[in-house]
């Protein structure tokens, strides 16, 4: 639960800085507050003069805007398919070189 919890809230964090310039500067900074500065919904609401319910009803709302943007554009799902990429590009670069100094060891020993 609560890494699930952590999961969500990096993946909120990375919407948030992927498409944070399609919201109000009110809703970034709300979101930026809760998940950047780890504030509770009770604290931005004393801070903003509003109801508890009304920055939990702003910031369920700008997260499904930041979620409808990355289901349209893909902006991190294709960042996460290109280090998955990478990664598996640097391991077989790195299997190469093993077997590349197997065989130089090999043709030494001739």
């Amino acid at each position: 639960m609560v890494l699930d919890t952590l999961m969500s809230r990096e993946h909120n964090v990375a919407l948030l800085e992927r498409y944070g310039s399609l919201l109000t500067e009110h809703q970034r900074k709300t979101l930026s507050l809760h998940l950047g500065s780890d504030w509770s919904l009770a604290e931005i609401a004393s801070r903003q003069g509003v109801s508890r319910s009304a920055v939990h009803d702003l910031i369920r709302r700008s997260v499904q805007a930041l979620e409808e943007s990355e289901r349209r554009l893909g902006l991190l799902a294709e960042a996460e398919r290109q280090r998955e990429e990478k990664r598996l590009i640097a391991a077989e670069l790195a299997d190469l070189r093993r077997r590349m100094t197997r065989l130089e060891a090999r043709l030494a020993d001739v």
